[in-house]
């Protein structure tokens, strides 16, 4: 069982299976990075937790806030905001409460189907939290949520770490969303930033992550034009690293983007296209690099 010692308001996914115990050095390294806080860091399970627990996934959350998880199949875990009642409908699952913390243990779906999460906080105060899901070889999730009493937050996470998607609760910029993931042995690692300047009501943002196509895919159904933008850190299997950074992403005629990062060539401009099912066909949009390339 994967275990995260972090820092307040930041709530975890740490799926736990087999592949766990296989995480290379450099994939470790990613996890620590991914998590904010120097404070943060990785604690290997013990021998008892494995084998008690060697197909689960585990979620974390360190601040008061009330949390409700949704799997595939629409069973759920933890407290419903209509009834404001606790419900456990998923077999196997367990919460274990702590002192301002909540510990959800929830059998492993491989499948790549999507967990439902809602978060709300306790404090009448605003409060920033951080959520993060953290499995084999990656570590996905969303920065600076927004958490207030009677105002509920509603997102989505891959099981297996590669879709984020965030519903706006009101008018504004989104969180961070974030992606980070080891693609195997030999091969370089990666990490995602995204953001967007504004997100209506309702409106909902994807990000879609496909190694092997080398695509990072984003958009959002909100009609309104919409800036994003987008940072991606590469680590070569040798160490060195490289990074591509471009805001104001906005020249598509829908909020619809595929980043071609598997061509790029660690230095100059990047290949955009607008996201849709014939986008191999559009013309490429380059787009430079504004990071500081040395």
């Amino acid at each position: 069982m994967l275990m995260l010692r972090l820092s307040s308001g930041l709530l975890v996914i740490a799926t736990v299976g087999l592949g766990v115990a296989k995480l290379s050095t450099a994939t470790m390294a990613q996890l620590t990075y991914a998590t904010p806080g120097p404070e943060a860091q990785l604690q290997a399970p013990s021998t008892t937790q494995r084998e008690a627990a060697p197909h689960t996934v585990q979620i974390f959350l360190a601040t008061e806030a009330d949390v409700l998880i949704e799997d595939s199949e629409g069973k759920r875990i933890g407290m419903d905001f209509k009834s404001r009642k606790f419900f456990s409908e998923i077999p196997e699952a367990r919460a274990i409460a702590n002192e301002n913390s909540t510990t959800f243990v929830l059998p492993f779906d491989n499948s790549g189907k999507l967990y439902r999460i809602q978060v709300s906080g306790k404090s009448a105060s605003h409060t920033d939290a951080d959520l993060s899901m953290a499995g084999p070889g990656f570590v996905v999730g969303f920065r600076g949520l927004a958490l207030t009493s009677g105002q509920v937050l509603t997102m989505s996470i891959g099981s297996t770490g590669s879709q984020l998607s965030f519903t706006a609760n009101q008018d504004g910029p989104i969180p961070q969303l974030f992606l980070t993931l080891q693609s195997g042995r030999g091969k370089p690692s990666y990490r995602f930033d995204l953001t967007s300047s504004f997100l209506e009501t309702g409106k909902t943002i994807t990000v879609n992550l496909d190694v092997e196509k080398g695509r990072l895919y984003f958009k959002s159904d909100d009609i309104k034009r919409a800036s994003f933008g987008v940072k991606m850190r590469r680590t070569n299997p040798g160490g060195t690293r490289e990074m591509f950074t471009h805001q104001a992403i906005s020249f598509g005629k829908t909020n619809s983007y595929a980043m071609d990062f598997g061509r790029w060539d660690g230095k100059s401009e990047m290949c955009f296209y607008e996201w849709c099912e014939v986008c191999d066909l559009k013309p490429c949009t380059k787009l430079g690099n504004e990071a500081n390339v040395k």
